[in-house]
């Protein structure tokens, strides 16, 4: 029966693992330097071993169809499906045109990140909201850098003694 169950599970990787193809997902489990693909070895190794999909993805802390994708990508493209994987997630919020229009603003004139910010919405008003520390590091990777202006009293000698 334990057999039966092993070949049901192994047919969502598209038959076994060959030994070599065992070593390298253990090699990419414990030394690649992206955790998320450590445990994508992880479940496709679990998944080759026979155990069930809502085990592996309890222990890996994964829902069960993002599991099932990491299999079908093995199963498509075998280690460059592993490899190739997320690239969604939330559009920029600090687009290259923004960036564009904030480093003219900040060549032209001698202004604070949040003056600058302000131009930008300003020239842009339906863009998205961008925080300040964003617009520091894209300005830093333009060229431009700001330092913090601090405002001290000078220190007068008084002639009146």
């Amino acid at each position: 029966m334990e057999k039966g169950r092993q070949q049901r599970k192994r047919h969502i990787l598209g038959g076994p693992l060959s030994e070599v193809e065992v070593e390298t997902l253990q090699e990419m489990a414990s030394h690649h330097r992206h955790a998320n693909f450590r445990r994508r070895a992880l479940g496709v190794l679990a998944l080759n071993d026979g155990r069930s999909g809502p085990a592996i993805s309890g222990v890996l802390r994964v829902s069960v169809p993002q599991l099932y994708n990491w299999a079908l990508a093995w199963r498509e493209r075998g280690l460059m499906g592993m490899l190739s994987g997320h690239v969604g997630g939330a559009p920029r919020k600090l687009t290259a045109s923004l960036l564009q229009t904030a480093v003219q603003i900040a060549c032209d004139d001698s202004l604070t990140l949040a003056k600058i910010a302000q131009r930008v919405k300003e020239q842009h008003p339906d863009a998205p909201s961008f925080s300040l520390s964003r617009l520091s590091v894209g300005l830093r990777s333009q060229g431009l850098s700001y330092k913090r202006n601090r405002l001290s009293l000078k220190k007068t000698r008084s002639t009146a003694l």
